[in-house]
């Protein structure tokens, strides 16, 4: 998007004071000074009001020098040299004045020295230990030309910004190959931006394959899923059919047994009597989980059991009663009932052996 042009300078006089008329027959010689760093847009469209304020316009430029910015201002992030050098190349300015005054009406002569007809500046008062605005004296003549500010670009703005965003411009650099002695950072701030960068690379890695690498993800698991399972996406035609035709499963003849593994695949013997090394682990698997779960609930019955408080008559008069109302019995079961379930188990071992 196009910014708007920014507007001629000199449309209006400076809050309190009358700008002179300017001369006619020559160039009007305009002045405007500054510490210039980070040489911005701000910048550039202040100049460009001064250079077109009148039809024939010279421009001069003053920059500030490094001893007396940084006493009053503080560090820069360029030299004056730099500074005055960055200024030079704009397209706006005819002349540039190194080291200026910092208060031009303070140093003797200067306005006559490069015969200036006015100053350009905003109108904003600029305090410093001399006084509430530098540029008073500048107004009182009728020599101040009333620039507008450009919203929200400054030095001071950039400034803020890089230090608002301090980690992600030091992990940008130590990308770019400069070293932490060069940043002035610790071995461990160094290692500490390292490992956020490449966690935010790793992150941003999975964002962006997240689609390929599931499809492949998939693709591996239904090679490796067990084709017997009844949930397995790799499970065949042939497979399911067989199963869901076959009226026998393997050697097992137990009907409670064959309704708890109904979802695996049970050992069978084929064409030449040999069993396949699946259905042997399946059995195996399902035999050891009946095993398994059988013997977790004997010991949760047992726990149970001996935690109740004990009462002489209670186990024997809710016994009778439940027998009386046609209840089943709740509670432990007998030896009859547990050597039943023993010798069920002992029986589908024996068929696998």
């Amino acid at each position: 998007m196009t910014m708007e042009k920014p507007p001629q300078a000199g449309l209006v006089d400076p809050v309190g004071y009358h700008t002179n008329p300017p001369p006619t027959g020559r160039a009007v010689r305009v002045y405007a000074d500054g510490v210039f760093d980070l040489f911005h847009l701000g910048h550039m469209r202040q100049l460009e009001q001064a250079k077109k304020a009148f039809p024939n316009t010279y421009l001069i430029v003053g920059v500030t020098g490094d001893k007396e910015t940084h006493r009053r201002k503080g560090l820069t992030v360029l030299s004056g040299k730099e500074r005055a050098e960055t200024v030079r190349h704009c397209k706006w300015v005819d002349e540039v004045v190194e080291d200026c005054p910092w208060i031009v009406s303070d140093a003797p002569g200067f306005l006559e020295e490069h015969k200036i007809d006015y100053v350009a500046h905003d109108d904003i008062p600029y305090g410093a230990d001399e006084g509430d605005d530098i540029y008073a004296p500048i107004k009182e003549k009728g020599m101040f030309l009333v620039t507008q500010r450009t919203e929200g670009v400054s030095t001071t703005g950039i400034i803020t910004k890089i230090v608002r965003d301090y980690e992600q411009y030091i992990a940008r650099q130590l990308k770019r190959g400069t070293s932490r002695q060069e940043l002035n950072i610790s071995w461990l701030k160094k290692n500490e931006l390292d490992i956020k960068r490449h966690m935010a690379e790793l992150r941003d890695s999975i964002r962006t394959n997240w689609t390929t690498t599931g499809q492949e993800l998939g693709k591996e698991l239904r090679q490796f899923w067990q084709p017997s399972r009844q949930g397995s996406p790799a499970r065949s035609a042939t497979r399911t059919s067989e199963t869901d035709t076959s009226p026998k499963m393997g050697g097992l003849t137990s009907p409670s047994a064959l309704a708890r593994l109904s979802h695996l695949e049970i050992p069978r013997t084929n064409e030449n009597g040999a069993r396949s090394g699946s259905s042997d682990f399946a059995a195996g698997y399902s035999l050891g989980l009946i095993g398994g779960v059988r013997s977790w609930m004997t010991r949760s019955r047992r726990n149970l059991n001996d935690s109740r408080p004990g009462s002489p008559n209670s186990d024997d008069d809710s016994a009778s009663e439940r027998s009386q109302a046609g209840e089943p019995s709740r509670g432990r079961q007998g030896t009859h009932e547990q050597a039943e379930v023993d010798a069920q188990v002992i029986d589908e071992m024996d068929l696998r052996s």
